[in-house]
């Protein structure tokens, strides 16, 4: 069962969800991500929020050698598989019915010797906190996990705990509906927020966010 349902229309162009795998280039090696929409649904295919988001990480405005990442709910594990390419050590977590499917992608994509700089586990949002030291990550990546107003309050929890002073957060998302106008509003409630990158042609845009100081705060 899907994840979250999405209607199957063409506007969507879901053709290219129902394709067994999906190609990429990235870090000068080829990236082959399964896909199993009829299963998994949205947590299984590729969005172009994550094709962006490690394109950008591949743009190198972000250091990632020898850096802790986090990737939320991260599906596919593309931007993980991208960051931990890039020399980052990476944490890809989702919900527990999608690591299977989503450790399989890494361990596929990711040679010998980078594995062991990528380990999945499981996270949600608000729930798995303790499993993790607070500030734990230098970096925390998310592609397209802002679409369930009823997750925003618990995604934003999870933000702060794993956000240390310095750690930087990026999120790759569209803006389809003003639910999701109002995540950024939230998060800018803990966290300066700026826009760093878009896509015209994905219409995605990727956002940074760091940690408000309780100076800025007073």
């Amino acid at each position: 069962m899907a994840l979250v349902p999405y209607e199957e229309s063409a506007e969507m162009g879901l053709q290219k969800f129902h394709k067994p795998l999906a190609t990429f280039s990235f870090a000068n090696h080829t990236v082959q991500i399964r896909q199993d929409w009829r299963q998994l649904g949205v947590a299984a295919v590729v969005w172009d929020a994550a094709v962006v988001l490690a394109t950008y990480l591949e743009m190198g405005a972000v250091e990632l050698r020898g850096r802790s990442a986090v990737e939320l709910g991260a599906g596919t594990g593309l931007v993980g598989i991208v960051a931990a390419l890039l020399g980052a050590q990476v944490t890809i977590t989702d919900r527990k019915v999608a690591l299977e499917f989503l450790k399989s992608n890494v361990e596929a994509n990711l040679p010998l010797h980078v594995q062991p700089r990528a380990v999945v586990k499981e996270l949600t949002w608000g729930q798995d906190l303790g499993s993790f030291s607070p500030g734990e990550f230098d970096l925390i990546l998310g592609a397209d996990i802002i679409y369930l107003e009823e997750t925003f309050a618990d995604l934003l929890q999870t933000l702060v705990h794993l956000c240390g002073s310095q750690s930087v957060i990026l999120l790759a998302c569209r803006i389809r509906y003003e639910r999701d106008s109002n995540f950024l509003a939230m998060l800018e409630t803990q966290f300066t927020v700026s826009k760093v990158h878009y896509d015209p042609e994905k219409d995605v845009h990727v956002y940074k966010a760091q940690k408000r100081s309780q100076r800025e705060g007073l």
